[in-house]
């Protein structure tokens, strides 16, 4: 064989060669990997306390079920905070945190971050305070099921979203707008908002009951989009520029005594453009007796709805409503 045809040979064999020794480098890789040590997890654990968290190193990432804590006041820097944009992932079900009476904070941070985010289903935050301080947000979560109370949270500006179903919030002191999915609970909070709506409820079946909610700028204090929800024993607080205390734009809700406790500015208590609503026994008085029809009453847009018992200002506008009686304007 000449010279240039061995070197041909030796050429090709190369190449042959090449990818055989690749793949015994990735194997060489994958048995190292396989054989290096998991990654430290966020947390200790303390006998008869749980696991306690660390979260000096965001993002903190919970993906085992279990009982977990802090044990003292954490603050996510700024400079984190905008490097990382979902400082805590809950992704794995049935976990809960007790804060045990410690705050989580979030310096402002553009590009704004998210305290908790949430996948998990059946998550349970308890006892203690979240400060997510503009624009950032307290919660995102996605998971169904989730239970917080005994609360101090603070959004300020940014929607706190709970996409999942069966919601539960309760106990709780919360600042800044909640949009809440079906079949959740908002029950004896005290709730308030200086931007957007307190309250939205877009999806059917949710409760909001015996809570105190205040805004000085929102347009409507609470928005029903979905169907079916129920409305109750609620005290509101419309300190400013506020347009209407509840938008009811969804049909066969109940609004039952509510109670409109300020009213400065308030064009209207309830308004109705959905169908087949029911308003009974909601207050709204005038802030001054003196001036008839002022502090807002109920505005219907739309034909088929039911009201009785209501103390407030009416508002027809020709539509046909069911008059079950015991209704009084002023």
């Amino acid at each position: 064989m000449d010279i240039s045809r061995l070197v041909l040979v030796a050429a090709a064999a190369l190449v042959l060669a090449v990818p055989v020794t690749y793949a015994q480098d990735d194997d060489a890789v994958a048995a190292q990997l396989a054989r290096a040590p998991a990654p430290p997890k966020p947390w200790r654990e303390i006998r008869g306390f749980g696991r306690v968290l660390d979260l000096s190193e965001p993002p903190v990432v919970i993906d085992e079920p279990g009982l977990y804590a802090i044990q003292q006041d954490w603050l996510f820097p700024r400079a984190a905070a905008e490097v990382v944009p979902e400082l805590i992932q809950i992704t794995a079900d049935d976990v809960t945190l007790d804060l045990h009476g410690f705050t989580i904070s979030a310096e402002s941070s553009v590009p704004p971050a998210t305290v908790f985010v949430i996948t998990g289903n059946d998550a349970e935050i308890r006892y203690g305070g979240i400060d997510a301080r503009d624009p950032n947000a307290a919660f995102a979560v996605r998971g169904g099921g989730p239970w917080l109370h005994h609360l101090s949270a603070r959004s300020v500006v940014r929607e706190m979203t709970f996409e999942g179903r069966g919601t539960a919030i309760s106990d709780s002191q919360i600042v800044g707008p909640i949009v809440l999915a079906g079949e959740s609970n908002l029950e004896r909070n005290t709730l308030g908002s200086s931007g957007s709506p307190v309250a939205t409820l877009t999806g059917d079946g949710n409760r909001v009951l015996d809570n105190r909610i205040s805004s000085s700028r929102a347009g409507v204090l609470v928005r029903i989009f979905g169907n079916g929800n129920v409305v109750a024993n609620n005290v509101m607080d419309a300190l400013g520029a506020v347009d209407e205390g509840f938008g009811v734009e969804g049909d066969r809700n109940v609004l039952r005594s509510n109670t409109l406790a300020v009213g400065l500015g308030l064009e209207r208590f309830i308004r109705v453009s959905g169908t087949g609503n029911t308003l009974d026994g909601n207050i709204a008085p005038p802030p001054d007796p003196n001036q008839a029809g002022s502090g807002g009453g109920i505005e219907f847009t739309a034909d088929g709805n039911y009201y009785g018992n209501n103390r407030m200002s009416f508002s027809l506008g020709g539509t046909v409503q069911t008059d079950w009686g015991g209704n009084v304007g002023y």
